[in-house]
């Protein structure tokens, strides 16, 4: 018998084992989601990530009811349903508490333009207002602040970020984390300088006239395969 969503369910496996092994999560925080259509594959709640196997994996449906699967689902899939509903674009959601976040999380509004890849993030990264963990005042809180941006922090909480599938979510967690790292160390050694909006403008039409190049040589090499 096939397995609903097994090749999914096998990828939120692996990148919540990849948010443990890189530091980005401890023990089980954090959650992992891909969606398909109307069904959402998401990380159990409670579960260690060095153990999960596909079928620990459930699916639910844009309500966040049960379809597959016979553990508990994340206690954030009321936030991961909110965000997909709001954004059919998005595919994947990668939420986690990690340390450098987390603490830039509690301190600004927004996370500024410390480095031009916050365009990758679409910008300075707003912070979402706290509410309560896996409540749905937290959904409303972190789908209205990210609104037009792939990435948010969530205050005294953490980050989530999305793509068009989870490795371009878990991606943006990293250089999210990074960008946290780099904003702390350079406030605690002065009043750092910023990028403009300008600027960072400019920095993403260079992306894209790269990104384009890049995918003009490689179907030429295909081509020549």
């Amino acid at each position: 018998m096939t397995m609903m969503l097994e090749q999914e369910r096998l990828q939120v496996a692996k990148t919540a084992l990849a948010m443990l092994q890189t530091g980005l999560v401890v023990n089980t925080s954090g959650n992992v989601s891909i969606r398909v259509d109307d069904r959402i594959a998401i990380t159990p709640s409670g579960l260690p990530y060095e153990s999960l196997e596909a079928r620990d994996i459930p699916v639910v449906d844009m309500q966040g009811n049960p379809l597959s699967g016979d553990l508990l689902p994340s206690s954030e899939t009321p936030l991961h349903v909110s965000v997909y509903a709001a954004n059919p674009s998005v595919k994947a959601i990668v939420h986690t508490h990690s340390v450098y976040a987390t603490a830039v999380s509690t301190l600004v509004k927004e996370l500024p333009a410390i480095h031009y890849q916050v365009v990758d993030l679409g910008g300075p990264v707003p912070v979402a207002p706290y509410q309560t963990f896996g409540s749905a005042e937290l959904a409303k809180s972190v789908t209205d602040t990210m609104r037009g941006r792939t990435a948010t922090l969530m205050q005294n909480h953490g980050s989530l970020t999305v793509g068009e599938n989870v490795d371009q979510a878990l991606a943006r967690t990293i250089t999210l984390e990074w960008l946290c790292r780099v904003y702390l160390i350079a406030v605690q050694s002065g009043t750092p300088s910023l990028i403009d909006d300008e600027e960072l403008d400019r920095v993403l039409q260079q992306q894209i006239r790269l990104g384009e190049e890049r995918q003009r040589r490689l179907n030429a090499r295909g081509r020549r395969a």
